[in-house]
């Protein structure tokens, strides 16, 4: 598929001010192509050596993506781009016309349905007074309505200080927080024998491989009361930014189906069922310990 002149017309449609269309055109491609896996290495990098790739990089959102600030990809600053809907810094006009599509493909908004989803979920928790962990909390944005109230029975883990430091900003010291790698941090709970009603990500499995993603759900199942849950999503694969998101934003995630998500579970002795959000981006996994 990477035929310089597909590229040199989406480059052309942008420069005459068709961004929508030249961008929509370029996803709807990118998608097919990451479903060759053989050709794709060699799509990925035909685009990142044209001139449209640093066209498409006027866009803060994909720019941002690109350039990893944090050193790894998805960080909580990103995710606050795509909730927000904001970009901050200098940018043209025609980078925030970009900017306008890009934080608008159904991907992003899978994101927002994520944080939209966990929100009551938490406060719901909350309210009834069970205790509930947060694996990869990132800035715990769905838990924004709750600034100011006692979370004490929240406890959050992150090994990113500066994520966990926007979230001390917000609530102080009303929320228990853990800077530390997810795994060792459940097996230090495993072995003080705590547990808990709810423990959720939303982003974290998107970044694990098989081996880690079996390791999480053994780790976990030990941290569950009877009847607690467990729940996660993570990205479909061939979703429609799939390939956008991966050649342009340097964004790569390990992507699941339900299949797959409910085996995790079932090794490990938790009763599973699973649904896709409404961008057909996302699905989610809802485990419960008997």
């Amino acid at each position: 598929m990477h035929d310089q002149r597909f590229f040199d017309q989406t480059l052309a449609l942008i420069d005459a001010g068709q961004l929508t269309t030249g961008m929509v055109l370029l996803a709807g491609k990118l998608c097919r192509a990451h479903a060759d896996t053989a050709n794709w290495p060699d799509t990925r990098a035909a685009l990142r050596g044209h001139p449209l790739h640093a066209a498409l990089l006027e866009d803060p959102f994909s720019a941002y993506s690109a350039r990893r600030p944090r050193g790894y990809p998805g960080d909580a600053g990103l995710i606050d781009i795509i909730y927000d809907k904001q970009a901050d810094g200098d940018i043209t006009d025609r980078g925030r016309a970009m900017f306008d599509t890009t934080i608008l493909f159904p991907a992003a908004e899978a994101v927002r349905l994520r944080r939209d989803f966990a929100e009551p979920l938490v406060g719901d928790a909350w309210r009834a007074g069970k205790r509930i962990l947060v694996l990869a909390c990132g800035h715990f944005r769905e838990a924004d309505a709750l600034a100011g109230q006692d979370l004490s029975r929240i406890t959050l883990v992150d090994q990113d200080a500066l994520s966990l430091q926007r979230v001390r900003d917000l609530h102080g010291d009303r929320v228990v927080i853990h800077e530390a790698n997810v795994f060792r941090y459940l097996r230090t709970l495993a072995a003080e024998d705590a547990r808990f009603d709810l423990i959720y990500t939303l982003g974290l499995t998107d970044y694990l491989d098989v081996r880690a993603m079996q390791l999480l759900h053994r780790l976990v199942r030990p941290c569950l009361v009877p009847g607690g849950t467990f729940l996660l999503a993570n990205f479909l694969p061939h979703h429609l930014a799939v390939g956008w998101m991966d050649a342009v934003m340097d964004w790569q995630l390990i992507y699941r189906d339900e299949d797959e998500l409910i085996g995790y579970a079932e090794a490990v002795g938790l009763d599973a069922r699973t649904w896709r959000d409404v961008t057909g981006a996302v699905v989610w996994c809802e485990m419960t310990a008997p």
